[in-house]
Formats: C-alpha cells, sequence, structure tokens
C-alpha cells in the first residue's frame, strides 16, 4: 500500500510536490486545474526534477466539474479535450493513471441518456489514452449515479477503464463501500479516503467525521487492493495530514 496526498490546486504545484516529498509521502494525487494548477500553469520541467530527485510516484488527476454528461454534445467533446490534454504532461512525469469523475449532467434530461454520455466521454478518453501508457480511471461522485450499477455501465464501455473508488463519496448518505468492491475490485486502481458526517462530502482528516475506517479499511484489504491510497483531505492546518498519514498506515497494518 502506498500513501499520497492531493495537490492544493491554488498553490504552485511544484512547491506542493516539494513538501509531500519532505513529509514522507509515497505520491502526489496531481490535481491539474485553476486558479493555479492547470496544465497549462505548471512548470512541467520543475516538476518533472523534483519528482526524479525525490522518487515521488504521481497519480493524474482531472478537474472534478467537467461535464461529460452534458446533453450538448459539442460541451462533451470539450471535456474531453481538456482531459486529453493534460495526458502528454501526466506520462512525461510518470504517471500511469488519470482520474476522471462521473458528471451529473442536466436534469431535465433522463438518467439513461446521462449515464451513457458519461460512458461514452470516458470510453473516447480510455483510446485516447492508449498512446500515452496511461489508464483512464472512473471515480464514483456524489450525485445519482454514485453506485455499483451505474458504474459498471460506464467501466463496460470500453476494456481499458478502471475504478477509482473514493470512501468518502460511497458513505455519503448510506455505505456503498462494499457493494462497490463487491462488484468492481477486479478493476480497482486507486482509492481516495477523507472523512464526512455521512450528509456532505466534507474532506474532513480521518477520525474527525462518522465514518468507521477500521471497517471501511478491512473492507479494501479483504478486497484484495493493496495498491495507491490519496488522503485527500482538505485543512489550513497540514498537521492533521500528517497525522493521517501515520493513522492510515497503522490502520493497515492492524486490520
Amino acid at each position: 500500500m502506498q500513501i499520497g496526498m492531493m495537490n492544493d490546486p491554488a498553490a504552485d504545484a511544484v512547491a506542493e510536490a516539494r513538501w509531500a516529498a519532505a513529509h514522507g509521502f509515497d505520491f502526489i494525487d496531481l490535481t491539474l486545474e485553476g486558479p493555479a494548477a492547470d496544465v497549462t500553469q505548471i512548470d512541467v520541467e520543475s516538476l518533472k526534477a523534483v519528482i526524479d530527485e525525490s522518487g515521488l510516484g504521481v497519480i493524474g488527476h482531472t478537474a472534478w466539474y467537467l461535464p461529460f454528461g452534458s446533453p450538448v454534445r459539442q460541451v462533451r467533446a470539450g471535456a474531453i479535450a481538456a482531459v486529453a490534454a493534460t495526458f502528454e504532461s501526466l506520462a512525461y512525469l510518470g504517471a500511469r493513471v488519470v482520474s476522471v469523475h462521473v458528471d451529473k449532467g442536466i436534469g431535465a434530461f433522463s438518467y439513461d441518456d446521462t449515464l451513457r454520455w458519461n460512458a461514452e466521454s470516458f470510453a473516447s478518453l480510455a483510446e485516447q489514452a492508449r498512446p500515452y501508457g496511461l489508464t483512464v480511471a472512473i471515480e464514483n461522485v456524489v450525485n445519482n449515479l454514485n453506485h455499483p450499477k451505474a458504474m459498471r455501465v460506464m467501466l463496460e464501455a470500453h476494456p481499458d477503464l478502471r475504478f477509482h473508488l473514493d470512501i468518502a463519496h460511497a458513505n455519503v448518505k448510506g455505505e456503498k463501500t462494499a457493494d462497490f468492491l463487491k462488484q468492481h475490485a477486479d478493476k480497482l486502481v486507486h482509492v481516495h479516503v477523507s472523512d464526512n458526517r455521512r450528509v456532505n462530502d466534507d474532506h474532513l482528516p480521518l477520525g474527525v467525521g462518522s465514518i468507521d475506517w477500521r471497517a471501511q479499511i478491512g473492507l479494501l484489504k479483504a478486497s484484495g487492493y493493496d495498491g495507491t491510497i490519496t488522503l485527500e483531505i482538505f485543512v489550513p492546518d497540514r498537521a492533521y495530514l500528517i497525522e493521517n498519514k501515520v493513522r492510515l498506515q497503522q490502520l493497515w497494518e492492524e486490520v
């Protein structure tokens, strides 16, 4: 198991990578979005130098708000192009996985259409990612498509597509981790963790919210997963992030 952190997209990505390496994280979940970390804003060469010097791994993480489920074909094409524009830089930095986020779409259009448009968008990205040696991983998001049946439709849209499980998202207004893992553990390539009070996606440190992390980590280990896990924690005081790195490692060893 490897533990990573997400860069603050409002901060300089190079400085964030240096901080991650200095504090013992195995990889950075490189969020390529504004206001300061869009792929056109980052200093790729300086970031590559930090990665090469430190041995820090990289997971690609694209903007969560891209409209892959839009009813407008040209809008979906723009979202696809925005992600595809990150592939060259991510591959150069050593990433092998890049995450995309399920879009809730527009309420006036049917559930089935929104699901189909997401699936078609991700299939297009999976095909475009092949020449770069990148795997596109679909992250479950807190919306009406946040369940294993919908994820299956999207994963089956292209043979290269894989699953990115966000355990916090799976625990908002219910507990779906067990079902996600039961149905999709064979395609799981990345995991996000953060705590919440099961009402909203709060991105709290582990132990601050209401999620039973011993049980959740137990489910994850029982599924056979032993890969990358990102602490997706958004707090001003990063002492919590450092503490959670230790906490997560201890939980993993104890469960």
